[in-house]
């Protein structure tokens, strides 16, 4: 994720949890946990990084 080139896409989804649940039913996995932190002067996010089913990083995210 923290390297030159194509590292990955997000997506603003309703429910980082279920999304995450959803991705691994369909043969993604986890890449980290779920985190909820404040972005100092934008709002709070509740993101994680996950892997599609064909290996790829994707970042899950809702601003509250």
């Amino acid at each position: 994720m923290n390297r030159p080139g194509y590292g990955h896409i997000a997506f603003a989804v309703d429910n980082v949890k279920m999304a995450l649940t959803k991705a691994k039913k369909y043969g993604g996995g986890s890449v980290g946990e779920i985190i909820s932190t404040e972005i100092r002067g934008v709002g709070n996010i509740e993101v994680v990084y996950a892997r599609d089913p064909e290996g790829n990083i994707v970042e899950l995210q809702k601003w509250q």
